[in-house]
């Protein structure tokens, strides 16, 4: 008989973004801003769906883009910082009236 599990750490089941690795090589030099940029973030997940998430972009290549998203963790949605193509990422602007 199976054994039924009663407790399970919240968003156990979440989707995780899938983001191939980047040769260290290919961002070397990056230009880097002063202050992070506003952008959205195409980001592929393991169940097959994509979907565009806000991020902040902390460098870039002609290439790459190295952005900070929102990442699924066991008991909480942290963020991690990954290298992504340039062409899955677009800027976007945050009213300044917000703080």
């Amino acid at each position: 008989m199976e054994e039924k599990k009663f407790w399970q750490p919240p968003h156990a089941h979440r989707p995780t973004p899938v983001v191939p690795a980047v040769d260290p090589a290919a961002v070397d030099g990056a230009t880097r801003p002063k202050e992070p940029l506003p952008v959205f973030v195409m980001l592929d997940y393991n169940n097959g769906q994509s979907h565009e998430v806000p991020a902040f972009a902390y460098g870039w290549t002609k290439v790459h883009v190295l952005v900070s998203v929102p990442w699924p963790m066991d008991y909480y949605e942290g963020r991690k910082e990954v290298w992504v193509e340039a062409s899955k990422v677009r800027r976007r602007t945050i009213d300044p009236r917000v703080h």
